[in-house]
């Protein structure tokens, strides 16, 4: 166990403590209270983005919206790992038609996510309430942490919460994708539904205009989807002002009597995801790959930031 383990558990089991004795109805307000107390972070990458160098008040603003959205995300999972077992968010889930007519057509179908704060847990509450078993293709540093004593130990508290509400998890291990294809073409084939975060992660790209700048996508999601003939299906997930949550299941990429090369489909994706960015800067995830040694958004000019201010803020 090396220091920042202990430091994690440390952070956990207080979290825990306060997950457990606070209601979820009091949860939200708790992690803006944590947040407060937090040094504002202008290095995130969002001002870098987004904004001019003159609104770091916005910056300050999203980023600690944003901070307080993975707080309040930590208690959700670790208040369902305790007393509030039976806690039923306010989930709304659209674009369920186009999840039939996927299904409909026997070839399974792929979900693929945008990777926002909230959308690791209740997309799969979502499904799960409409009563939906997916699979989850997941990685073992999903979680907490990911050095090896926070993935034998901490992760499986994150997942064994997810994991109530999905029908199975496929594990990438060792990035190593042989074994977790196999089983996805056979999910697929008997036409079931798989997730798939919209994340960084892949040994393939396909850069697409986001933006103002460029985003590499990985097309794993897509070459997969081609070769079952199954439906790729964007889906977005993030939490309203009433502390409700919206899951919104979109159209599939492409219909069947298309046929549209890889980087048509993840330049379509990329569009989609870039109207819900603009709208929800303080929810999507994409910013944590944003640092200024990664190409996972290749930013070739700044926005003005008006778009965002007036439609977010």
């Amino acid at each position: 166990m090396t220091k920042r383990d202990a430091m994690d558990v440390v952070k956990i089991a207080v979290t825990t403590l306060v997950a457990w004795l606070v209601p979820p109805s009091f949860w939200r307000k708790v992690a803006m209270a944590r947040t407060r107390t937090a040094r504002a972070d202008r290095s995130w990458p969002v001002g870098r983005y987004f904004l001019e160098d003159e609104h770091k008040a916005e910056i300050d603003r999203i980023s600690a919206r944003y901070q307080s959205y993975n707080k309040e995300l930590k208690l959700q999972i670790l208040g369902l790992s305790g007393p509030w077992r039976s806690w039923r968010p306010d989930i709304h889930l659209n674009g369920t038609i186009y999840l039939r007519r996927a299904l409909e057509r026997g070839h399974g179908a792929i979900l693929w996510v945008v990777d926002s704060v909230f959308s690791t847990l209740v997309v799969k509450m979502a499904l799960h309430n409409a009563g939906y078993r997916a699979c989850q293709l997941s990685r073992p540093t999903h979680g907490f942490s990911r050095s090896p004593f926070g993935i034998r130990f901490l992760n499986p508290i994150f997942t064994g919460v997810e994991n109530r509400f999905i029908a199975e998890r496929i594990l990438i291990v060792a990035d190593d994708t042989t074994e977790a294809t196999r089983k996805l073409r056979e999910r697929l084939a008997a036409n079931r539904i798989v997730i798939i975060a919209a994340i960084p992660m892949a040994h393939r790209y396909a850069e697409v205009p986001f933006l103002r700048g460029h985003l590499k996508l990985p097309i794993g999601p897509i070459r997969l989807a081609r070769t079952m003939n199954a439906a790729l299906l964007p889906v977005f997930a993030y939490t309203k002002h009433d502390g409700g949550f919206e899951v919104s299941i979109d159209e599939a990429l492409w219909r069947d009597s298309e046929e549209p090369d890889t980087e048509s489909i993840a330049a379509a994706y990329a569009k989609r995801m870039e109207s819900f960015v603009l709208e929800h800067p303080d929810q999507w995830t994409g910013w944590e790959y944003c640092p200024d040694d990664t190409d996972w958004l290749q930013q070739e000019t700044k926005l003005s930031g008006s778009c965002l201010i007036n439609r977010s803020l």
